[in-house]
């Protein structure tokens, strides 16, 4: 009884057994673990009666001895408590990052497009290492205006072992310490617990130096500080409300849209013709003398397709943020003590035949097109969180993905590795277990259409300075004719910047 189902719980592709173990014991689950009650919603009518329909109760969280504790992530809006503290860090969030702000980043992911497809142009090899540079470079120049190297960026390495922390130690029940709060782990959370630090911490004071010696470049961070400076009457905690907020964008961005990519990469390697009916779309609407646009979006209704089936397919976070009940709760009979870890089971939502048609586990974006069929949207439905707590920057990774798939697709031809006389092999893939999954590392080929492709992505990188110093200023960034003290997108311009620094 005190152990409960601690040693059932799967701890390699635990998306499969529990969507077994969905079809097996229905919408809802219930599991403890030594002591802990954890329940996982298994329908998106569930999910929407408790997340939706009851969210004053079901939208708290459960302090976690391992990720709050030891690890000292608390400062993260995922791991906060429903309250206050919580509305201030998602209103900070949602002023940058609601639907009418996130234009004004497009030009930053433009830039860092182009650039990602001269890497892979002369290096597709190494796509992996491009693609978490290009998701790194745009959400470091959003989040704190600095531009990160080229290679073994230091900003790139705080954030790799720090997501690698939340990955192994993410999930409820995922170390003992979590219902056994007197085991220690000290040593692995001593390395975990300095990465998480460093993670808002390192980036957040560079900004602070940049605007006392008047060199910042305007970003998420320095307009709220401005914003802050210009203020009478301030709270004392405003500063960490802000340093939290930009450190979960740098996590969000720098490691979670670039893992999504790499699902699109595998996935256009094993489903060929998807890749080729999105380029036939691609070269009827945009043609082939111009990257795409955003602009191109409500014109590219298939390419749009393939880039909400690659959140659907497989699901970065299999298993979305705990909730925590904060009342009992009695929900079609079933009794959901106070105090319960509730999850939505994210995977079986997006693998619902019900909601996404049949055989849920090919990627077939004609799923989202066929009008006979109501499909839920992958974002609403887990991908990005659900609609009280879904992830404020949603807007803007959207963005970055459309961009960045689309480029690719028009580019590059993605194909299975081949053997030394020409022949493809099998793909040989797997993914990661744990908080976030992710394609373990595989091989494959990416090669450009056309050698007037080569010119294109040569010509579209030239045209702009992405090597050596990228410009402070985006062209755009500014409206035309204003002076940035008078007006700028991200607010107001930190002390010591003057117009002469634009270029």
């Amino acid at each position: 009884p005190i152990i409960g189902n601690t040693f059932q719980m799967p701890r390699y592709r635990e998306w499969e057994t529990y969507h077994k173990w969905e079809k097996e014991y229905g919408e809802i689950l219930y599991l403890d673990a030594f002591g802990m009650p954890i329940v996982l919603l298994n329908s998106r009518q569930m999910t929407y009666k408790l997340f939706e329909k009851r969210s004053s109760i079901y939208s708290d969280r459960k302090t976690m001895p391992m990720t709050d504790g030891l690890l000292g992530f608390s400062w993260s809006m995922t791991q906060q408590r429903y309250g206050p503290w919580w509305r201030r860090h998602r209103r900070a969030m949602h002023e940058k990052f609601h639907p009418g702000a996130v234009e004004v980043y497009m030009p930053i992911q433009r830039m860092h497009t182009k650039q990602l497809l001269l890497n892979l142009l002369r290096s597709p090899e190494a796509y992996r290492k491009h693609l978490k540079h290009a998701g790194a470079a745009i959400i470091m120049q959003i989040a704190y205006g600095s531009h990160i190297q080229p290679m073994n960026d230091p900003y790139i390495c705080i954030a790799e072992e720090a997501m690698k922390a939340l990955g192994e130690a993410g999930i409820p029940g995922m170390f003992f310490v979590d219902m056994l709060p007197w085991t220690s782990f000290k040593r692995k959370a001593r390395v975990w617990r300095k990465a998480l630090t460093d993670m808002s911490e390192v980036p957040y004071q560079h900004v602070k130096m940049t605007m006392a010696n008047g060199t910042a470049i305007p970003s998420f961070t320095s307009s709220h500080l401005e914003a802050l400076a210009s203020k009478m009457d301030v709270p004392p905690d405003a500063e960490q409300v802000i340093k939290n907020t930009a450190g979960v964008l740098f996590a969000a961005g720098a490691d979670t849209t670039v893992n999504t990519l790499n699902t699109f990469i595998l996935a256009m390697a094993l489903f060929p013709d998807t890749q080729k009916k999105a380029q036939a779309e691609l070269h009827s609407v945009v043609g082939r003398a111009r990257l795409p646009d955003f602009e191109d979006k409500e014109v590219l209704p298939y390419t749009v397709a393939v880039y909400k089936e690659t959140m659907r397919w497989h699901p970065l976070v299999p298993f979305g943020i705990a909730h925590t009940l904060s009342e009992d709760d009695i929900i079609d009979g079933y009794f959901i003590p106070k105090g319960t870890i509730v999850m939505g089971n994210t995977w079986t939502l997006l693998h619902d035949e019900d909601d996404f048609g049949p055989n849920p586990e090919r990627f077939n974006p004609d799923r989202f097109l066929d009008p006979s069929q109501l499909v839920c949207d992958p974002a609403m439905s887990g991908s990005f969180e659900y609609r009280r707590q879904i992830c404020p920057g949603h807007f803007m990774a959207e963005n970055s993905l459309f961009i960045i798939i689309t480029s690719i697709l028009q580019m590059f031809e993605i194909s299975c590795p081949k053997d030394t006389a020409g022949n493809e092999e099998p793909m040989e893939y797997d993914f990661t277990s744990g908080f976030f999954s992710f394609p373990k590392e595989f091989k494959c080929n990416i090669t450009p259409r056309s050698k007037e492709v080569e010119k294109l992505i040569i010509s579209a990188a030239s045209a702009q300075s992405l090597s050596g110093d990228a410009p402070r200023f985006l062209p755009g960034i500014f409206p035309s004719g204003t002076t940035p003290r008078v007006k700028h997108p991200l607010g107001a311009i930190p002390r010591g910047i003057h117009p002469q620094h634009i270029h």
